[in-house]
């Protein structure tokens, strides 16, 4: 059993109109098994040492707010949220998780890709005890030598995350940053993102996971 971190709250994005993959949600695609991609990102996410898991959800798609329900066991550690205007982009979602951070006065914050569903529990661990152990600014995984998700943020960057807009994430934080960024060496297979009708066609062959 993983000791979770006190102050640390995770956040897993699911409010993206999903463009790319058509008229099929990406995030409630099913894997082999027929587990939606949502509840297994959920699933890696609720295993991990944050101590609060908060879902950030579009509004007026009730099939997606429905799949945090199929994991009970999580009592209040599990929480969902809507973006009121989740139009506006990844920003939108960012800037709501951010807020929820600072009302329950964390410490840090992960932010996960709801369509990353390989990211293992053993990856966010390293990137919540890293950041915690050294008190970086930001611990992110490494792709492609360079910084991606998820990341570790400290509060220290909260207002700066806050600034963003648009549909765009943390990244030029992360630019401007350059060598405070510690990175954590991952598998690319591990970091990979499922947002294409190809790339959803792939995961509907993939079994599930061990365990």
């Amino acid at each position: 059993m993983v000791t979770e971190l006190a102050g640390t709250l995770a956040i897993v994005l699911a409010a993206g109109q999903s463009s790319r993959t058509g008229a099929q949600h990406k995030l409630l695609a099913p894997d082999a098994s027929g587990c939606p991609m949502l509840v297994r990102t959920l699933h890696n996410t609720l295993q991990s040492a944050a101590a609060h898991v908060l879902v950030l959800l579009p509004p007026n798609r009730p099939e997606l707010a429905a799949l945090p329900l199929a994991l009970p066991d999580y009592g209040t550690r599990l929480s969902t949220q809507t973006v009121a205007d989740a139009q506006k982009g990844l920003s939108a979602s960012l800037h709501t998780g951010v807020r929820a951070a600072l009302a329950m006065q964390a410490r840090s914050l992960l932010v996960c890709l709801g369509d990353m569903p390989l990211v293992p529990t053993h990856l966010l661990n390293a990137l919540l005890y890293e950041q915690h152990t050294t008190q970086a600014p930001v611990v992110a995984a490494q792709r492609h030598n360079k910084p991606g998700n998820p990341v570790v943020w400290s509060c220290r960057l909260f207002t700066a995350l806050l600034g963003v807009t648009g549909d765009q994430g943390g990244r030029q934080i992360l630019r401007d940053l350059g060598p405070d960024v510690r990175l954590l060496p991952a598998p690319a297979t591990l970091l990979e993102d499922f947002d294409t009708p190809d790339r959803l066609a792939a995961f509907a062959r993939m079994a599930p996971p061990p365990g």
